[in-house]
């Protein structure tokens, strides 16, 4: 096989450059699992041993595609040792661990081990128990401690960017973290991230690292830019003697801060390695031009990247859409008439895709779907009606449409302090049979006087009433309070659209999970845009193109802004065909500004110009904006007469 024929220049420059450092910047759609499986090819044609082969990705599935391709050529491709850094790790330190103490018989923790072990650590010191009832749970204190070692901060650090209402916890947080490591050590247990850490130390010695290194003379790293410092720590050590070590990322599809991944890694890999040679591959077999003039134009100014200009091996293409409304009803009606317009062109279902960078902004379309009957799957989140806040505030609903609903009865009054199951039954038999006199819980007087008296209140009032009641109960049962407050707020604002409760429940429970795998798999997909990196889509419609949601309201630091912006680059560049922005001008949250403004990275005129703004508000929202954002000095104050 001639495998320079089958590739690009810059990508066959990668494949045969084989010997010393070598990081290829893949940019999107530019073929960069074809590189990685025809250089495996290449190596093992110039003699070099499979074994000798070293391939580490995320998910064992890329790794076995990638090589299982390349056996198809080749049977000795299937002789190359692939996998996940994890995996790698733990083959590493069972076979090496006792230079660190570790014993034979040592038992990885799955996640939800690890929890349960926290909850252990947490018991010893006496947090989180009765009288401590506002300490994080032992899930919520996991994933701290988690983000804390893999991103190497403190958990302090870690509370300031997710967690900022756990802020006074940081001190006993961090007496947790000592005594969960005391805990694993004293029962030979590892987790996930010990798995990492351990082995980059065991390879900082000399020793152990030629009985580990010294197999391998070429070492090859998958998507290098959602590495941890312990990943990077692993693949520099790896490398350090015969520097044959080629990377493959995207700078600007950095994006998983939050799972600790180092933006640092995939910068710093030159410097890593001195003489380290750099490919970037800039042929695009996804998108039309217009989409990669965007997507070029988002990152023009990013101070941080390898510069590369995308370009299309496809023809034609129009302009994408920046379109804007007055509110978020009118925003979820035109995807809905995209959507169906263009299955009934002939198109699917499945080759379109709603994009987001925050589940909750979804809220008022999947309504907007269900009502249209549009078969759908949300990924990166679960159906807003599926999720358990939802549910809670809608039983109080369910009750009010039909008030010998016990199911709804029950999950309410399970809420209460005290009240189990069967007090909650004999509570319901009580008052379901005019014995309400018999109910002597004060609180489940309070709870039964509060739903009577939303019969006869709006939908919109019901639910106001219902929020201001259950917002306790929130903020007890639900460590991450915040993001599911405003899950609700936005449920708030559909349930001001209708005139009747039974209405509302009823769009609400048209579309069901068997209704969404109808159609052989036809279905349109809601996504979240972490979720959505590596994916591609004929059709692209991206929700919350406004200041707040993308750039997250979360973001305050210069680096949090810059991965943001990095999300919409990625968001850009998973459509194929057709792209549309989605803007709408009414505020997303009761409480804050009445209004929305313009993400600041479509404003500016290198970015603005390459848009084709389609203005369905009515009320001349579009050159309103553009009249604004033209004037010098502009604040968000300058939105208010709108």
């Amino acid at each position: 096989m001639n495998i320079k024929e089958k590739l690009n220049a810059a990508q066959w420059a990668a494949v045969e450059t084989t010997e010393g450092p070598l990081l290829v910047i893949a940019g999107a759609g530019s073929g960069k699992t074809r590189v990685i499986e025809y250089r495996v090819l290449h190596l093992i044609d110039r003699g070099v041993s499979p074994e000798e082969i070293l391939l580490l990705t995320f998910t064992k599935k890329a790794a076995r595609e990638m090589l299982e391709r390349a056996a198809s050529h080749d049977g000795r491709a299937a002789y190359v040792q692939g996998g996940t850094f994890h995996s790698f790790a733990y083959g590493v330190l069972r076979k090496h661990g006792r230079r660190l103490g570790l014993s034979a018989q040592v038992t990885v923790l799955d996640d939800g081990d690890s929890v349960e072990a926290v909850g252990r650590a947490m018991a010893r010191l006496g947090f989180g128990g009765k009288g401590d009832d506002h300490f994080p749970k032992k899930a919520t204190v996991g994933r701290i401690l988690s983000a804390a070692r893999n991103r190497a901060v403190s958990v302090a650090d870690v509370l300031d960017d997710e967690y900022p209402h756990f802020a006074d916890y940081a001190g006993k947080l961090e007496a947790v973290g000592e005594e969960y490591s005391r805990y694993k050590k004293e029962f030979g247990y590892l987790d996930y991230d010990d798995l990492l850490v351990m082995t980059s130390e065991l390879l900082r010695d000399d020793e152990a690292r030629e009985l580990v290194a010294g197999k391998y003379r070429y070492i090859m790293v998958d998507e290098y830019q959602d590495t941890n410092p312990a990943q990077g720590a692993i693949t520099e050590l790896l490398g350090r003697k015969h520097k044959n070590v080629m990377v493959v990322g995207d700078d600007a599809q950095s994006i998983y801060r939050f799972r600790g991944a180092s933006h640092e890694n995939i910068m710093r890999f030159p410097e890593m390695f001195s003489g380290c040679r750099i490919v970037k591959l800039e042929e695009n077999y996804r998108s039309v031009q217009p989409i990669l003039d965007l997507g070029n134009a988002i990152l023009a100014d990013m101070p941080e990247k390898f510069a590369k200009t995308l370009r299309a091996t496809r023809s034609g293409g129009s302009k994408p859409r920046l379109v804007y409304f007055e509110n978020a009803e009118a925003e979820a009606e035109y995807v809905v008439g995209e959507v169906l317009d263009a299955r009934q062109r002939g198109g699917k279902y499945a080759d379109q895709a709603v994009l987001f960078r925050s589940s909750f902004v979804s809220i008022p379309l999947q309504a907007a779907l269900a009502r249209a009957g549009v078969p759908f799957r949300v990924y990166g989140g679960m159906k807003f009606y599926e999720m358990a806040h939802v549910k809670d505030v809608l039983a109080f609903l369910r009750i009010v449409a039909n008030p010998k609903d016990e199911i709804s009865w029950n999950r309410v009054l399970t809420l209460l302090p005290g009240v189990g199951e069967r007090t909650a039954a004999n509570a319901y038999a009580a008052f379901n049979e005019n014995r309400e006199s018999r109910i002597e819980n004060r609180e489940i007087e309070k709870t039964v006087t509060l739903v009577k008296g939303l019969a006869e209140e709006k939908p919109g009032d019901s639910f106001r009433k219902i929020l201001d009641y259950y917002r306790p109960f929130l903020r007890e049962k639900f460590d991450d309070w915040p993001s599911r407050l405003a899950d609700l707020e936005v449920l708030a604002e559909i349930a001001e659209t209708y005139k009747s409760i039974r209405d509302l429940l009823t769009d609400l429970a048209l579309e069901t999970p068997e209704r969404a795998e109808r159609g052989e798999g036809d279905t349109l997909t809601l996504s979240t845009i972490h979720s959505a990196k590596g994916l591609e889509w004929r059709s692209v419609y991206l929700l919350g193109a406004e200041d707040g949601v993308l750039p997250s309201k979360m973001a305050r630091k210069e680096e949090e802004i810059e991965e943001e912006e990095r999300l919409l680059y990625v968001a850009v560049t998973r459509a194929k065909d057709e792209l549309a922005l989605l803007f709408h001008l009414e505020g997303r949250e009761s409480g804050a500004l009445p209004f929305n403004r313009l993400s600041r990275f479509l404003t500016e005129d290198g970015v603005s110009r390459l848009l084709d703004h389609r203005d369905v508000s009515g009320i001349g929202l579009a050159e309103r904006i553009k009249k604004e954002n033209d004037e010098d000095g502009l604040e968000t104050e300058d939105f208010v007469d709108y």
